[in-house]
């Protein structure tokens, strides 16, 4: 299901990417169809976290010949590592080795994808067109902070976007304020929109000669002063 939501995913990214027939069981090579992009993505299944060294290896070992004769395929290529795990707190264990993958500069950009056995079984209940409306659940998001190593759709969800670098988080557009309004009620709130309001008539006056509207607003205030009294 995993492969087939990544699969799915990259294929509807900007990259447009499409999947390239190989021999190796434990990979999928896919490369970027959109002429804007040179770009390769590698997903391999692991049934344990290796070396960088090793991973970076075992990849080009079993990488088609049309892909590492590209000149663009070393450089230009993320790998997702696929890591299962028995509960998703487990992955607290394997921090450092994820970090030593993830930091690694040397041949890919790699990134690794661990899930549990139970996220596994929720995302068999998913279409994989909704996964995309599911990052955008706020509510779902807040049950998330609350608990980011507790099995939810949610979770899974999200990591597969943050691991797959080329996917953009799906937002809703929305008409914003305006800032100029919303400073103008904030100004009135604490009693100084008049103030403002007399800047604004001395900078129309005055251009950008700021000297002459900081002794102006004085002059005003003093003449002020002086009637009062």
């Amino acid at each position: 299901m995993i492969n087939r939501i990544i699969k799915t995913l990259s294929n509807n990214s900007p990259c447009k990417f499409e999947l390239v027939e190989h021999e190796a069981e434990q990979f999928s090579f896919y490369r970027a169809t959109s002429p804007d992009y040179q770009r390769f993505l590698v997903v391999v299944q692991v049934a344990k976290l290796m070396k960088p060294s090793e991973l970076n290896q075992w990849v080009l070992a079993n990488t088609p010949d049309e892909l590492r004769e590209s000149p663009a395929f070393a450089k230009n290529t993320d790998v997702l590592v696929l890591f299962k795990l028995d509960r998703l707190t487990d992955i607290v264990g394997y921090e450092s080795e994820v970090f030593s993958l993830e930091e690694d500069g040397y041949s890919f950009k790699k990134h690794v994808l661990y899930y549990s056995q139970g996220e596994l079984a929720l995302l068999n209940d998913m279409d994989v067109n909704s996964i995309s409306n599911l990052i955008k659940d706020q509510s779902k998001f807040s049950l998330y902070k609350k608990s980011p190593l507790a099995e939810s759709e949610y979770g899974i969800a999200s990591r597969i976007f943050i691991k797959l670098p080329f996917l953009s988080v799906p937002v809703d557009e929305s008409e914003l304020d305006d800032p100029c309004q919303l400073a103008d009620d904030y100004l009135k709130k604490i009693g100084l929109l008049s103030i403002s309001n007399e800047f604004e008539t001395l900078i129309s006056s005055n251009g950008n000669n700021y000297k002459a509207i900081v002794e102006g607003y004085i002059r005003g205030k003093m003449a002020n002063s002086q009637a009062e009294d």
